[in-house]
């Protein structure tokens, strides 16, 4: 597989975990928890699968190949039709395997080709898809897409995740207690993965028993072929009975791998057997060899080309198939045989070169990955090995490790036999940690809350004075209460400052209240009447103009100065505010209509900008947006790559590692020059 198909979990934006002074990390490294071993073994394995076909050793098939030759390389004397039917059956079984190849080819997307045709589906289109793809239950035609819809629907509902926390922290909430439910189209895309891994594992078993069947089909052929060669009959039966076996060993799927080898070697001995019988004669066996050598000849420069396959995943699996085809000529003769084999050989060996030289600097990555990580659990464990006693203390360390897990989320994965137990062993610091801290500040959440109870029910006392007169007695009580608030200790921060304003509020409109009441107080209320009155009054005499929406800010004029006087006489309240309602009421029935149509006004302007945003600008002004939020992570990833170089001062291999970062950092911003050429040409006029 291609370098850049080698991505770990930890890496990009699908690990965005958040660490803070009020953070629960704690629960998002469990979640990671569940997510990151599992998924960086499989790009492992899949990498641990690869290297030991890349191991294998092609020349043993080469040696086979070359032992089978000298036999099929007989003087054969027989009837010029008969060996023409002979040739022209091989060629056919060439023909339909390079057909086969074909269909192949297109029944599935590459991995580049899948990841650019889903790159613009919206999260509802990439749930449909998946839901879609997963019915076909041969997993052949849906792994490579099921691979990337999973990856681009996980990456949205991390992003979906993460907003929702943000909006749950800005409304006041606090982030520990945040509970994240998934939507109706993440149960879909669950049920969806149940159903491939099914398929998959029902996919898997069949195969097993097709190929056990099709080696009993095979070993049946081979029992055929040795009682031809024992019977005794004439020339034609034998070639007609010869193409049947041919053609039935051609339509047979493949075998188990252990037994193809022993298989094919079998197959082809009793075929050089039967060619023996038949006593071919020396000038068509000719033409048979030269006609093999071209077919060997095309394979060899086929192979060649492979040398500058972009794809180097590609290139072997293609070569894997090319070798196949070899097996399958015949041979070829004896002065090109040595030659066009070294030839075929040699570009073989290219290609495999070229392949294991890629795998050979990933290995080297993971293996400084793992060095650099061992470098953070070190750090980490470090800094909790001293005890936290206050929360400014788990504070900073909580910070510190926050560091060391953003840095840690921009290594990749570790050799195989390594990811999971470093990954093991940095989660049971972090996992430690944060228990701790998560019991000391409970216990003081705890207290916070029972203080906040305590500053509640003051409040509640304090407003209920509010509609006291009996002032001596309502001033000691609400004295009383503002010494028992200095007495309580810190309540929760979401809640303190709006709990303290309630009960400020209560304190400051008792004295407010009894202030006003002693000073002038009979007056200011008779003038208050008077003024509400004439209100009233106004309301019901002011003649309205055509405008509407004019008269409608007149009313609310009006009721913005009735509700803004103050106190009337105790025994005029409730006729004067019976009379402000009636006449309101009146009078806003005429308004009624106009307040529809400032809502529709509205939004029929909406809709008309809507309307006036052509499809491009919003495919044009998305793809900027990506582009730059692209750009910030990597501008992001690039300071704390040299923020954090210092990590790696005392610890061994410094210098490779320090080495290994200063060229991700230097990569980087050639990217980041990238994408800031592009984002300038968005922008230029078109």
């Amino acid at each position: 597989m291609e370098s850049k198909d080698l991505l770990h979990p930890e890496n990009g934006e699908n690990q965005n975990l958040e660490v803070n002074s009020g953070t629960s990390i704690e629960g998002q490294i469990n979640a990671e928890s569940e997510q990151t071993p599992e998924m960086e073994q499989v790009v492992v394995d899949e990498t641990a699968e690869s290297t030991t076909i890349l191991n294998q050793d092609l020349d043993p098939v080469s040696d086979q190949l070359s032992e089978s030759t000298p036999q099929l390389e007989k003087e054969q004397s027989s009837a010029n039709e008969i060996m023409a039917e002979i040739e022209n059956s091989h060629t056919a079984e060439i023909d339909d395997d390079e057909d086969d190849d074909d269909v192949t080819e297109k029944g599935n997307l590459t991995l580049e080709e899948a990841e650019k045709h889903y790159a613009s589906f919206s999260f509802e289109q990439l749930v449909n898809e998946i839901n879609i793809v997963v019915l076909d239950e041969n997993i052949n035609n849906t792994k490579v897409r099921v691979g990337v819809l999973k990856s681009l629907i996980l990456d949205q509902i991390k992003r979906s995740k993460n907003e929702k926390l943000e909006a749950f922290v800005a409304e006041g909430g606090n982030k520990e207690e945040f509970i994240y439910e998934p939507s109706e189209l993440e149960v879909q895309f669950n049920r969806a993965l149940q159903t491939y891994k099914y398929n998959k594992s029902k996919y898997i078993e069949n195969l097993e028993t097709i190929k056990l069947k099709n080696l009993e089909q095979k070993n049946s052929i081979i029992d055929g072929l040795k009682n031809l060669i024992e019977t005794e009959t004439n020339l034609k039966i034998l070639n007609d009975k010869f193409k049947e076996y041919q053609e039935q060993w051609r339509e047979v799927g493949p075998v188990p791998q252990n037994e193809s080898t022993n298989l094919w070697q079998n197959y082809h001995f009793h075929v050089e057997k039967f060619f023996d019988i038949l006593k071919i004669n020396k000038e068509l066996r000719t033409l048979d060899l030269r006609k093999n050598l071209e077919l060997k000849i095309k394979l060899c420069e086929a192979a060649e080309s492979l040398i500058l396959q972009d794809s180097i995943s590609k290139s072997f699996k293609i070569l894997q198939q090319y070798h196949e085809e070899w097996k399958e000529i015949g041979p070829v003769p004896d002065d090109k045989k040595d030659e066009v084999w070294e030839r075929f050989k040699t570009a073989s060996d290219q290609v495999n070169q070229r392949r294991r030289e890629h795998y050979d600097v990933i290995f080297s990555e993971q293996q400084n990955n793992y060095n650099a990580k061992v470098v953070l659990c070190e750090q980490a464990e470090e800094l909790i090995a001293t005890p936290s006693n206050s929360v400014k203390e788990f504070n900073a360390i909580s910070d510190q490790l926050t560091e060391i897990l953003k840095m840690w989320k921009t290594l990749g994965p570790a050799p195989s036999k390594l990811n999971d137990e470093i990954w093991h062993r940095f989660k049971i610091v972090l996992d430690k940690f944060f228990e701790t801290k998560k019991e000391y500040f409970q216990k003081i959440k705890d207290v916070q809350m029972q203080n906040y109870n305590l500053k509640l029910n003051l409040a509640i006392r304090a407003e209920a004075l509010l509609d006291r007169n009996d002032w001596k007695q309502a001033t000691e009580e609400i004295i009383n209460l503002q010494k028992e608030w200095k007495e309580i200790g810190a309540s929760p921060k979401r809640h303190s400052e709006a709990i303290w304003k309630r009960f400020r509020a209560a304190c400051d409109k008792f004295f407010e209240t009894k202030s006003n009441y002693f000073a002038n107080a009979k007056t200011i209320e008779a003038e208050n009447l008077a003024k509400k009155e004439a209100i009233i009054k106004n309301i019901l005499e002011h003649q309205f103009t055509e405008d509407k929406a004019e008269n409608l800010e007149v009313m609310k004029n009006f009721q913005r100065e009735f509700l803004e006087l103050g106190h009337v006489p105790r025994k005029d309240k409730d006729r004067v505010y019976e009379e402000f309602r009636a006449a309101v009421n009146k009078r806003f029935s005429d308004l009624k209509m106009s307040m529809e149509d400032v809502k529709k006004g509205n939004f029929k302007s909406k809709i008309d900008n809507i309307l006036n945003n052509p499809n491009a600008d919003k495919i044009l002004d998305k793809e900027k947006r990506f582009l730059m939020n692209k750009l910030q992570q990597l501008k992001d990833d690039i300071a704390l790559w040299e923020n954090n170089l210092g990590f790696f001062a005392n610890s061994k291999n410094a210098d490779l590692l320090k080495a290994e970062f200063v060229k991700k950092i230097e990569n980087a911003k050639e990217e980041v020059k990238e994408l800031q050429f592009k984002i300038k040409m968005m922008n230029q006029p078109k």
